[in-house]
């Protein structure tokens, strides 16, 4: 077996460890643990903006409420603010029409009590509701900083990995240029092929590296008789065989 036959089949078997490492960068950065957590906090973060939604809505409506009735107590204000005006006017002088005023703004106090009493129990419904909704922002800003923090921590990840991957590529670009193009063509097609699946595998004794399975002795014996050219085959899984 010439030498460079050797280092043929050798650099063939860098490429694929190299490529293997590939697939497992790209697999890790794919799977990293932070990418759970993130997408358990993006869950949690839409529920949180749920619940606030539906509080929101709650609020505004218990406030449209409260607004409505402050408007009117403004009004009876005005209009007990008016008749005491009339009524204490120098030029009222019919005792009807004094009787009147007293009576409608007597009236207009009554009301006004009802309605300051319906604004005193918005506010007492509106507490609690702000009280929530404010715990809720509490919660979503905790969050959106356990996402920032994942975040940071999701790039460092892909900046690490990111440089190792240009590290095995440039590697691998010095392998492939010394590589045999026609051992090159073979091992490219057959790793398409095999969509991840192990294309190449050494010989370890009788153990074919790619599927850890014991090559059979009659297969061993017709591999290791094979060419230093011939590329060989393990019988169990077909990946190619570098002895």
């Amino acid at each position: 077996m010439s030498g460079s036959n050797v280092n043929q089949l050798e650099a063939l078997a860098q490429i694929g460890d190299l490529d293997i490492r590939l697939d497992q960068i790209s697999h890790h950065v794919t799977n990293l643990p932070e990418r759970e957590i993130r997408a358990g906090i993006e869950a949690e973060l839409g529920v949180l903006a749920s619940e606030a939604k539906v509080l929101d809505a709650q609020i505004a409506d218990l406030e449209r409420q409260q607004r409505r009735h402050e408007d009117e107590v403004a009004r009876i204000e005005a209009k007990r603010a008016h008749n005491s005006e009339r009524l204490y006017d120098s030029h009222l002088t019919s005792p009807k029409e004094a009787e009147a005023l007293t009576a409608e703004a007597d009236a207009l106090g009554r009301h006004q009590t009802e309605i300051e009493d319906q604004i005193l129990e918005l506010m007492e419904e509106l507490e609690p509701l702000h009280e929530a909704r404010a715990n809720l922002g509490r919660r979503g800003s905790a969050a959106t900083e356990r996402m920032a923090a994942v975040d940071a921590a999701i790039g460092t990840a892909e900046g690490e990995a990111g440089k190792e991957r240009d590290e095995v590529l440039d590697q691998r670009a010095v392998l492939v240029n010394s590589a045999d193009p026609a051992l090159m063509s073979v091992y490219e097609e057959r790793r398409a092929a095999a969509r991840g699946a192990p294309v190449l595998g050494r010989l370890v004794g009788t153990t074919c590296s790619a599927c850890h399975l014991e090559v059979p002795s009659v297969d061993y014996e017709r591999i290791t008789q094979l060419a230093p050219d011939e590329l060989a085959e393990c019988p169990q899984c077909g990946a190619l065989l570098v002895r």
